[in-house]
């Protein structure tokens, strides 16, 4: 199962975490956008991210990133970073220069250097990062953030960013909001039902029909406990379906009407790939086999009893059949 697929993404998954487990939960969450330059191809393009920030002191906070680094010749490449930050605020609080460091997971969609075919490569590096951050009006900020993704197995790329962040406690002090109590106050057991497209992580994005059920306990104000049954659909690549078990971060904002929740674990999956030498399909092979699934999700509570989640699945596989799952859903909360 070649290493539990690195440990599930799982040592960056797993940091994240725990800082979530800390008593302290001051927050915010950020979407940036802007280029990319990849030095060895002479190449630029867009890129993206999304930032989650915990606030360890005035001086210091750790942060879980997803950075989408744009296409570029024969790389389509994406991944997660848990970093760790030192920062320097200005006398008024409202303005800081921060510097982070930490693991960089990528998957890079690419051609196989054996057999020359289509893979979702995955490859660890180190992501070093700069940013600049305005606190011009709780709870909003603005972020100007620099990465560079240094890999031994891929390529090396510098991206530059901007976008706007949500700082989720607020404070009559401008700046970063110190760690403070947290209290739950929203069910513990939830169900939702859901549907969306899987799209194929390869150079042509194939999609299919996809949808599930999930069953979500609340174990702590910071920790769900979640099962899911999912089928991914047919992409014409593969068509899988199956059952997962994960752990999840999560935390509340607006008053307990909305969250957001970053979630791994293991997912039991029946799959059938199609076979597709020299691009010409001949069969299928079908197996059940234990892979890795990523969850990254968006809540709104309708009412105290009804909500609307919005899912983002990643499926993590051994053989660079890597699927992205997008699905939204209606749930009942008891």
């Amino acid at each position: 199962m070649t290493r539990l697929i690195c440990g599930i993404r799982g040592l960056a998954l797993a940091a994240v975490l725990a800082t979530g487990c800390a008593p302290a939960g001051a927050q915010e969450l950020y979407a940036m956008a802007g280029g990319q330059y990849t030095p060895s191809l002479k190449e630029s393009t867009y890129s993206y991210a999304v930032e989650y920030a915990h606030n360890l002191s005035d001086y210091s906070y750790a942060s879980f990133t997803w950075l989408n680094e744009g296409h570029v010749t024969d790389h389509h490449r994406d991944g997660y970073s848990p970093q760790i930050w030192l920062r320097w605020p200005s006398r008024s609080r409202t303005f800081l220069v921060s510097a982070g460091v930490g693991p960089y997971r990528y998957y890079d969609t690419t051609y196989a250097n054996k057999t020359g075919s289509v893979t979702d490569a995955h490859g660890w590096g180190v992501l070093y990062s700069a940013a600049a951050q305005w606190y011009f009006r709780a709870p909003w900020v603005l972020q100007l953030r620099y990465n560079y993704a240094q890999t031994s197995e891929s390529i090396k790329t510098n991206t530059l960013l901007i976008g706007l962040g949500y700082q989720f406690e607020g404070s009559t002090a401008p700046g970063p909001v110190p760690p403070s109590h947290y209290d739950l106050s929203t069910p513990r057991l939830e169900m939702t039902a859901m549907a969306g497209k899987s799209v194929q992580n390869n150079f042509h994005s194939p999609q299919g029909t996809a949808w599930g059920a999930e069953l979500r306990a609340r174990l702590t104000p910071y920790i769900d406990a979640i099962g899911t049954y999912l089928d991914e659909g047919d992409t014409h690549v593969v068509k899988r379906k199956g059952v997962a078990a994960q752990l999840g971060l999560v935390r509340e904002f607006l008053d307990h009407h909305a969250d957001v929740g970053l979630a791994g674990g293991f997912y039991l999956a029946r799959d059938q790939d199609y076979l597709v030498p020299s691009n010409t399909l001949v069969g299928t092979v079908t197996n059940t086999q234990v892979l890795g699934l990523l969850t990254m999700t968006t809540t709104w509570r309708v009412t105290r009893m009804f909500h609307l989640r919005a899912y983002w699945y990643r499926t993590l596989t051994t053989n660079g059949r890597d699927t992205d799952v997008l699905l939204a859903g209606l749930g009942f909360s008891f």
